[in-house]
């Protein structure tokens, strides 16, 4: 007796293996263009496989969860897009360019990222620059002001006034020998006075906005809730609603809080030392100090945050207005026109922003002498009668 032939269809299992790589790599385009589109900390598993049209549990056993997904696009993609930082002739789209640098910025607090972005960003580095320390400096400059501007530009457009300044991040080796760059090489052990957010709590509505700088600063913007900056400040949430009447407002006043002790900390340090290029380029290191920790991190979490929240990029803007204007004051009193003064001052908050993401990834960059390129910019000022 014949047997009837099977309806179910045999796959060949080259068949399999291309559906499965296939699957995998909608997963992971669909995962690039959810963070683009919504925000790393936003992005859950359904919004991914609804875009790929995969099911749920092949995400979940090719991956096994959403910092695993991540890990896996920044193994795939992670070299790619940082070739295109470093080169703006390499082509990359926007949303990879949008999500590897969101990646990239919250990789320091989940550990299964930073276990393959530290690495990668490593070995990508030594390729770079080897161990010339004018590579390095000219690199740590350029790739600074270029994610900066990135992750700046939502919350502060005018950074892009600083662009024209990108063109002369590069010291040539003879001026790097040079007895311009005498004595440099070495970080002094002395850096200038530059204090961080001060965690005295005098009364409990500065402690409340302490508390939520440092939920903040360690999980990011969405993961400040009233009960846990409540319990991180050691009192009951009802405690916190008669001073704020929710998140968005706590959160509103913890920013206010930190750029007035960002600033009073940024005047003491221009008004014990004078302003100058070696004093900038000393602040760039004295940024690196553990009493910046909290700042840099929280800083960083507010632009990715409000990358995708538009209200939150509006309250943030004018605090940013206000530190650039320091910025540009200093440079206006250390004798650069007030034309350039503005350039360079949006300049310097763009590279402030990306050299923190830097360091977040590779502390080694703290070792730098930033003298060497605030000596070189200096020169360059100077050649272009900019600078008296």
């Amino acid at each position: 007796m014949s047997k009837k032939p099977s309806s179910v269809e045999v796959m060949h299992p080259a068949s399999s293996k291309a559906r499965k790589r296939a699957s995998f790599d909608e997963l992971l385009l669909a995962g690039i263009s959810a963070i683009a589109e919504k925000g790393i900390d936003q992005v859950n598993v359904t919004d991914v496989t609804l875009i790929a049209q995969v099911s749920r549990p092949t995400f979940y056993t090719y991956f096994g969860d959403l910092h695993g997904f991540y890990a896996e696009i920044w193994i795939h993609h992670g070299r790619e897009w940082l070739d295109a930082q470093f080169d703006e002739e390499i082509p990359i789209s926007p949303a990879i360019d949008k999500a590897l640098l969101e990646i990239f910025a919250v990789a320091r607090r989940i550990p299964e990222l930073i276990e393959v972005v530290q690495p990668e960003f490593e070995r990508w580095w030594e390729e770079k620059v080897g161990s010339d320390p004018r590579l390095a400096q000219n690199a740590s400059w350029y790739l600074g002001a270029r994610l900066g501007l990135k992750i700046s530009a939502p919350v502060s457009p005018k950074t892009a006034l600083g662009v024209p300044v990108f063109a002369f991040l590069e010291i040539p080796k003879a001026e790097f020998d040079s007895p311009l760059m005498a004595g440099l090489g070495e970080v002094t052990s002395s850096l200038p006075p530059m204090p961080g957010i001060q965690f005295a709590e005098e009364d409990l509505e500065k402690s409340f906005m302490h508390s939520a700088i440092e939920v903040i600063a360690k999980s990011g913007v969405a993961a400040a809730s009233m009960t846990r900056i409540a319990r991180r400040a050691r009192v009951s949430t009802g405690t916190l609603y008669p001073r704020f009447k929710n998140i968005e407002s706590l959160i509103a006043g913890s920013f206010a809080q930190a750029i007035r002790e960002i600033v009073s900390g940024n005047l003491v340090m221009i008004e014990s030392e004078g302003t100058g290029v070696d004093q900038y380029g000393l602040a760039v290191n004295a940024g690196f100090r553990a009493d910046r920790d909290s700042w840099r991190n929280y800083r960083i979490e507010m632009h990715v945050a409000a990358a995708h929240d538009p209200t939150l990029a509006r309250m943030m803007a004018p605090g940013f207005e206000e530190t650039a204007g320091l910025l540009e004051a200093s440079a206006v009193r250390m004798g650069v026109t007030p034309n350039y003064a503005e350039m360079l001052a949006w300049f310097m908050h763009a590279h402030a922003i990306g050299i923190s993401l830097i360091y977040a990834v590779m502390p080694e960059v703290a070792k730098q002498d930033n003298r060497f390129m605030t000596r070189h910019l200096g020169t360059i000022l100077r050649a272009n009668q900019q600078l008296g």
